[in-house]
């Protein structure tokens, strides 16, 4: 798959990636991620330690998995997505 699909793919919201094909037991692991934000917000953890948490676990994943190129390019169609959107896909 050409970066670019690739980096497309990587951007498209879950709810409208019906024809994408998702990794094995991807529902399961969405379903145990958002639990365990709920715990957290159940337990007045402030959302930026939320976040802050989630991107330190995130990160190290996303580099491994798909490379660190590959990975600075999603973060910067992302982010000019945003700039210039005013909002994330």
């Amino acid at each position: 798959m050409p970066e670019s699909t690739r980096i497309q793919t990587l951007l498209e919201p879950v709810d409208d990636a019906s024809d994408v094909d998702l990794p094995l037991l991807f529902a399961e692991a969405q379903g145990h991620v958002r639990a365990a934000i709920v715990r957290c917000d159940t337990a007045g953890i402030p959302s930026d330690s939320i976040i802050a948490a989630l991107m330190t676990e995130l990160m190290p994943r996303l580099v491994q998995a798909y490379e660190p190129s590959a990975v600075a390019a999603v973060l910067n169609q992302l982010a000019d997505e945003i700039s210039t959107t005013g909002r994330s896909h």
